[in-house]
Order: structure tokens, then sequence, then C-alpha cells
């Protein structure tokens, strides 16, 4: 099929999917009989498509891999600060094992507050990344998802972690350092 509003060299012409290199060779062959030339030029309008996208997908990757840079470096930092709290309090953690404290106990005593902490950074944060991404994408055909569960995941995980470490200490040990 001819596009009959262009005019001059230029052509779109659409062809069944397998059967590309046939029509281009027809096509060389039609050029070769009406101009006497081989000099036959043509692209494919998936190879246009791509050519345009190209420099967007360079800038995405190098977005990409800044936001996974900024995960890691955040999970560290949770890390951290919950290595620290949860090491400042392991005397209180082995005084209550001694007097009969369950995991469960353990784990709503220490994750509470990780807990208050998330909840409200998500709080603060999920209205204006939406905000943020819909004002971003919104000439765009496909958007962005939120990365909250991926976000939560590695949150609790490593808190959940932390606090399974801790209530595995052995009390004598630690009243014994203290």
């Amino acid at each position: 099929i001819v596009n009959k509003r262009l005019k001059g060299d230029y052509y779109q012409i659409a062809c069944y999917p397998g059967k590309t290199q046939v029509v281009i060779n027809y096509l060389k062959d039609i050029q070769k009989k009406v101009y006497g030339t081989e000099d036959f030029k043509y692209s494919l309008l998936d190879d246009d498509v791509a050519a345009l996208y190209k420099n967007d997908r360079r800038i995405a990757m190098v977005y990409a891999i800044f936001a996974c840079i900024g995960i890691i470096i955040i999970c560290l930092g949770l890390f951290g600060i919950s290595l620290f709290d949860i090491r400042q309090r392991y005397r209180e953690i082995a005084i209550r094992k001694v007097n009969g404290a369950l995991v469960k106990d353990l784990y709503l005593l220490l994750g509470c507050k990780y807990l208050v902490v998330l909840g409200s950074a998500f709080a603060v944060s999920i209205p204006l990344s939406c905000y943020l991404i819909y004002q971003y994408t919104k000439a765009l055909v496909i958007k962005a998802p939120l990365a909250l569960l991926v976000v939560s995941c590695i949150s609790l995980g490593t808190l959940c972690w932390q606090i399974k470490k801790a209530s595995r200490i052995d009390p004598a040990k630690i009243m014994k350092i203290e």
C-alpha cells in the first residue's frame, strides 16, 4: 500500500511479515527497470522508530541505575540504623528473654518503632511521588509503576532479619559483657 499523500521519492509501503526481503528485491528491480540505476535506498519503520527512541532508552537506563544505587544506599542506611538501635537494646532484650518474653513479643517491641517511622515516610512520599510521576509521564502512553511494594519488602525484610538476629542472642553472654 502506497501512501497517496506523499509525493516525490519517499513512499510508505506495508507488507506482510516475513515478506520484507521479497518486497525490497521487487522494488529494486522496478527501480532498475524504470530509472536504470541500482541506487536504491530504503529504511524500515521499525528501525526509524528505534532510532528515535534510542536516546530515551539510554536516559531511562541512567535513571534506573541511579534509582538502584539510591535504593541500595537507603537499604544500607536502614540496616545501619536498625543494627545500631537493636545493639543499644541488647541488654533490654536479654533481660526480657530471661523473664520469659517470646519471640513475637520481641518483634512487637522492636518492630513497632520502625513500622511507625516507615508508615509515616510512606504517607508523605506516596502522594508526592504519585504527583511527580504523573507530571513527568502525562504525555507518555506507558506510565511508570510505583516501587512501593519493592521498598516496603526490602525495608521490612531488613527489619525482620535484624529482629530475628536479636531474638537469638544468648542472655548470659550479653549480661556478662555488660
